[in-house]
């Protein structure tokens, strides 16, 4: 008799931990839509992304770990998803880098930078309809994975199979755009390569 009451215990405290990953899931949807919606683009892309990385959650994570390391995860699971539907779109963006440089020492922030938590701030409140239009896939996966996933370049790089000097040129434009946003002017724009000689 014992041995049942234990499966049954053990069964109950399975579906118990289940029930509250779901609602876990549920909280973090709009949030991870939203970071989605800016890396795609697109409404659709966005909600099959956060609906793939539920998926990986629900079906390999152990629903026990602590309500943080469980949100950063599944941010992260998402952020990969919509770069994997966006791949194409990013690359194609390429073309559009390969004349620029950055010459700007404070956009190589380190993952602890206080200003890529005041642009994780920016990107979690302001109109993604306005991010979108402003900035191009690339850019915008530059910068999401920099501000909100806290990535290197060179992590960067090795996600989008781009070049460092196309990663560092969205870079700079990225963070010549959220320097824009945040001030209402900015002189950090990526800068052709001739001038960059030429200075």
């Amino acid at each position: 008799m014992p041995r049942t009451r234990s499966v049954s215990t053990i069964a109950e405290t399975k579906r118990e931990s289940a029930l509250n990953l779901m609602c876990r899931l549920d909280n973090e949807h709009e949030v991870l839509s939203r970071l989605a919606l800016l890396i795609t683009g697109d409404l659709q892309a966005a909600e099959l992304s956060v609906f793939k990385a539920r998926e990986l959650l629900t079906t390999t994570a152990n629903p026990s770990p602590c309500r943080k390391h469980l949100t950063d995860w599944h941010k992260r699971v998402t952020i990969e998803a919509a770069i994997s539907h966006s791949l194409h779109e990013i690359a194609r963006c390429e073309s559009r880098y390969i004349y620029l440089s950055c010459t700007h020492s404070e956009h190589l922030l380190n993952g602890n930078d206080s200003k890529l938590a005041h642009f994780c701030s920016l990107i979690q409140h302001i109109d993604p309809e306005i991010v979108v239009r402003e900035l191009d896939p690339l850019a915008r996966a530059v910068a999401i994975l920099r501000a909100t996933g806290r990535a290197s370049i060179l992590d960067c790089v090795s996600r989008l199979k781009l070049s460092v000097e196309t990663v560092l040129a969205a870079n700079c434009r990225a963070m010549a755009w959220f320097a824009e946003k945040r001030t209402g002017l900015s002189n950090k724009a990526p800068i052709t390569k001739q001038e960059g000689k030429n200075r």
